[in-house]
């Protein structure tokens, strides 16, 4: 004969004792809105809700971590333990069930093991999960994941001065502190440096990155712990990024980072208050100020970040633990320290392998040094003043030539086979720039690091690695800077003078070469948008994140409180955020203007009308967000940053 009690723990009963349960509990009603049990209190009955919703919450801003739909058991922990109740659970819906007493319940627990066995089964299951959304660094994690975690874990005891985890083993265990005190030490002999409590997560930098741990952590007492194995935490963690984001950061607070790769120090050769690290393994160069060169030196795997900021304000007497930190992670960002991350997925790894082939495949080398030394033996008289006047005269007589000859293109002239032409333009200038780059690197003195070509979304790219320009002092890296532009404006009028000879389709194809040489000019060369030319003009004013600063003057400090400029550095910097903001809307209205007519001449022959001045449309409307967005978020960034 059916009962209230057919569901959860009470099936392991008899269906006699089951009847027999329900008849000693008391029936309850309770309107929405009204707490069957209360956080804290000492009662120790037990709930079984035949129908309605309700809501499990915690702490005294009654933070939700769960909801139940009838049929539910409640108030079980509480009757196991004789303890108080450790959350409030609240009826969403009017509810309706029965109480049980707690003494009822225990009684048929000590009848029946199987009985007994499932509901402390299910007990420590929901404290699990309770304890999981309340107090643990998985506290914000969606419900059913914080369920799929708790079923993973397993209570575990440890003695007075008994491990959890030691210095040095390579382990895949993760403990969540449940109850008691353990003490972090660390060295031999042992030095305690820290004390965690309950909520606290122990051996999460092995479990999650595959570093050996880190410091020894020993009971303080006796503590009770949840024990995972790293494969189940990493199984649920992966599909939640905003806890894996938290864990890193907490992870990152404990982490003592050391210094990676075999960097060199090097004098910044136009600013004695700075260095510049090197590693020529990876070819990546880091510019620090001395102050947080003093940083770097002193990643030496045993001190925290904590340590460090005591160790910076006892050095300069300057108490910053955000710059500290933010210096640790520009050298964490740029691979010269260690830093803790999640391991990832193997899967997940080969798939992005695969779409990175697909979608931006190239062939590279790793040193593109003898091939610019070679280039620049043959074309070093082109690098020189006499030289960028022949370039620069070219360009001139080119652009005069092009104004004259654009009148006879069209867009229509090639059709779709224009993106062919397109394609192989862009192929020609961006090889010629890159290589002016290196070439100029050479000329001056300085390594060529890799150099590639591949494909972005089908456009072709090139790049080379003049890094190494760094330690050169402004003025010469702002003339590397302005090479590449050069040597296209000089391009284009070269294929315009060859241009006024040609006829035909040739006539035409050189004016388009032409043309798209032009257009690299006006992007690299334009110090509105961070390429060659705004690299220069940093380079030349000796302003380090110009645009940054620029937009934070006018659109934060000035539009909060206007007024003129006060120094020439704050009038630059206003000319350069109103030039960029003019830059932004022209290109725009140029973009919103020609792309549909050029879509519409590349598609004329092959798409209907309707079809081309949709696509049209599109494509420009997606250049042109392309073009504001990335201007608007800067001026929503600087607004929200704080008055400095």
């Amino acid at each position: 004969m059916p009962t209230p009690l057919d569901f959860g723990p009470f099936l392991a009963l008899s269906e006699a004792a089951r009847a027999e349960l329900a008849v000693q509990a008391r029936p309850i009603s309770i309107p929405a809105g009204v707490a069957l049990v209360r956080e804290g209190d000492a009662s120790d009955d037990v709930y079984a809700v035949t129908s309605g919703r309700l809501r499990i919450v915690v702490g005294p801003g009654e933070r939700a971590v769960a909801q139940l739909a009838a049929p539910a058991l409640v108030g079980e922990i509480a009757a196991l333990e004789r303890a108080p109740r450790t959350a409030s659970v609240i009826a969403r819906t009017p509810v309706r069930g029965l109480r049980i007493a707690g003494d009822l319940v225990r009684l048929a627990a000590a009848a029946d093991e199987r009985f007994a066995a499932e509901l402390r089964a299910f007990a420590d299951l929901r404290a699990v999960r309770t304890f999981l959304r309340r107090e643990s660094p998985f506290a914000e994690m969606p419900s059913d994941a914080a369920a799929e975690l708790a079923a993973r874990l397993r209570l575990v005891r440890f003695a007075d001065g008994e491990p959890l985890v030691r210095e040095g083993e390579r382990g895949d265990d993760v403990y969540l502190l449940r109850s008691g005190e353990a003490v972090v030490e660390r060295g031999e002999p042992p030095e305690a440096i820290a004390t965690m409590g309950a909520g606290a997560l122990v051996g999460e930098l092995s479990a999650l990155t595959g570093a050996p741990r880190n410091a020894t952590v020993r009971a303080r007492g006796a503590v009770e712990a949840f024990r995972a194995a790293g494969d189940d935490v990493r199984a649920v963690l992966r599909r939640h990024r905003a806890t894996i984001d938290r864990l890193e950061d907490a992870m990152r607070s404990r982490h003592a980072p050391r210094r990676t790769g075999d960097a060199r120090v090097e004098d910044a050769p136009d600013d004695r208050g700075a260095v510049i690290l090197h590693d020529e393994r990876t070819g990546t160069y880091l510019r620090l100020s001395r102050d947080a060169l003093a940083i770097y030196e002193a990643l030496d795997g045993a001190r925290t970040l904590r340590d460090l900021a005591l160790i910076h304000f006892a050095r300069t007497g300057s108490l910053d633990p955000r710059g500290v930190f933010d210096t640790v992670a520009a050298l964490q960002a740029a691979g010269f320290a260690s830093a803790p991350r999640i391991a990832a997925d193997a899967p997940d790894a080969r798939l992005m392998r695969l779409a990175d082939v697909i979608l931006a495949p190239r062939v590279e080398v790793s040193s593109g040094d003898r091939i610019a030394g070679a280039l620049a033996r043959a074309l070093a008289p082109a690098f020189t003043p006499a030289g960028a006047c022949v370039a620069i005269a070219l360009g001139l007589v080119g652009l005069a030539l092009l104004v004259r000859l654009f009148r006879l293109a069209s867009p229509t002239t090639f059709g779709i086979a224009g993106l062919a032409v397109a394609f192989v333009g862009i192929l020609i200038a961006g090889l010629g720039h890159e290589a002016a780059h290196a070439i100029a690197t050479k000329v001056e003195g300085r390594r060529v690091g890799r150099a590639g070509i591949g494909l972005l979304w089908f456009t072709p790219v090139i790049y080379v690695d003049t890094s190494d320009a760094w330690l050169l002092d402004r003025r010469r890296r702002a003339l590397i800077n302005i090479v590449g532009p050069l040597f296209n404006f000089a391009a284009a009028g070269v294929f315009a003078i060859a241009a006024t000879y040609a006829r035909g389709g040739a006539q035409d194809l050189l004016i388009w070469l032409a043309f798209i040489n032009l257009v690299s000019v006006a992007f690299n060369l334009s110090p509105l948008l961070e390429f060659d030319g705004y690299y220069a003009l940093s380079d030349l004013t000796g302003t380090n994140a110009l645009r940054r600063k620029a937009l934070r003057f006018v659109f934060r400090d000035l539009v909060d409180r206007p007024r003129r400029p006060r120094t020439r550095a704050e009038a630059g910097f206003l000319a350069f955020a109103v030039a960029a903001l003019v830059y932004v809307l022209a290109v725009s209205g140029v973009v919103l203007l020609g792309v549909p007519a050029v879509v519409d001449g590349l598609l004329a022959s092959t798409v209907a009308d309707g079809t081309r001045v949709l696509a049209g449309t599109a494509i420009a409307l997606v250049l042109t967000a392309l073009l504001v967005g990335p201007f608007v978020a800067e001026v929503f960034a600087v607004r929200s940053e704080g008055a400095g």
